[in-house]
């Protein structure tokens, strides 16, 4: 395993859907290569200081059209590498939503005998070979998140220790297997908690962590932030936040949670990518006259859909 090409601390970026996004998958079946040149480009230019991009990668797109799929984000990296971006691509995504979900993998995909999607085996296996075989030598990769919020479980429910163990052999499953494909990037796992560190610390070689202040008690996150920095410190493993920045339809409000979010990563030298650059359907990426979306998190875009900057968010370059 390469060691990260950036320092941990410098990481400085955005999650990234284009504008035409509803989904992962759509980000892929639909892929524009001229909407994503022109958005990530205004992003660097109203967000100088940004090096790094998170994308999300679609198994449901690479089972669509596997060959295009994979030349598709061949080209999105390279629009990244031609604007001096590095790239983290998440591979699966276990986040959903109960208003406008986003794609990804579901209970019954790593549950044995759940349904009939495991009939013939792993579906995944090619999926992960060809992002291996095409990417796994790729210098603008800074880090592999092999999955986006895996356990996002909503409370106890029957059988809760029974998936747990299932999903955690299918992560440790997919590391195995894009280890044996000899990747030279580090592998994470975005996760929303301390799980990244207690359960998924002998998966990963980045710990991948979303910390997310939505107000109340500074403290509380602070102390939180703080107790993650001294467990990687401790583990002798890099930390990268993958998402921060709570989000709002009120955008002062936003802007508070960008500037205590980010004041308190400063302090702990946290670098991070925040949720997210680019307005579009997305669940939480728009506002309600543009579709559903979630009332807790309201708005998390730091670009409208005219392409300037929400007011009060260009606080992100005092950063």
């Amino acid at each position: 395993m390469k060691p990260l090409k950036l320092n941990p601390g410098e990481v400085k970026g955005f999650n990234y859907h284009p504008s035409y996004s509803t989904t992962s998958l759509v980000d892929w079946l639909l892929f524009d290569e001229e909407v994503w040149r022109r958005e990530l480009t205004n992003g660097k230019e109203k967000f100088p200081k940004i090096n790094t991009v998170r994308l999300w990668l679609s198994w449901n797109a690479y089972c669509q059209m596997q060959n295009r799929f994979i030349e598709n984000v061949r080209k999105a990296i390279d629009i990244c590498r031609d604007l001096g971006l590095y790239v983290i691509p998440c591979i699966f995504n276990r986040w959903h939503d109960s208003m406008v979900d986003c794609d990804g993998i579901y209970i019954d995909h790593f549950l044995p005998n759940s349904s009939w999607l495991l009939k013939y085996g792993d579906p995944f296996s090619d999926y992960v070979d060809a992002l291996c075989e095409a990417f796994g030598d790729e210098e603008q990769i800074l880090v592999w998140d092999i999955c986006n919020e895996p356990f996002a479980y909503n409370g106890d429910f029957p059988m809760r220790e029974t998936v747990m163990k299932s999903e955690l052999d299918w992560l440790q499953r997919m590391a195995d297997r894009m280890r044996a494909n000899n990747v030279s990037q580090p592998l994470g796992i975005g996760s929303t908690g301390g799980e990244s560190m207690e359960i998924f610390g002998d998966i990963c070689d980045v710990y991948l962590t979303h910390l997310y202040y939505g107000g109340g008690d500074i403290s509380h996150f602070e102390n939180k932030v703080e107790r993650f920095v001294t467990e990687s410190q401790k583990n002798g493993k890099p930390l990268i936040c993958s998402e921060c920045c709570w989000g709002s339809l009120d955008d002062k409000v936003r802007g508070e949670f960008i500037r205590t979010t980010l004041t308190v990563f400063r302090k702990y030298n946290v670098g991070f990518v925040a949720h997210a650059l680019q307005y579009c359907g997305v669940a939480d990426l728009h506002q309600p006259e543009d579709g559903r979306y979630s009332p807790d998190v309201g708005n998390l875009c730091f670009i409208n859909k005219d392409g300037s900057v929400r007011p009060y968010h260009e606080i992100f370059n005092e950063f």
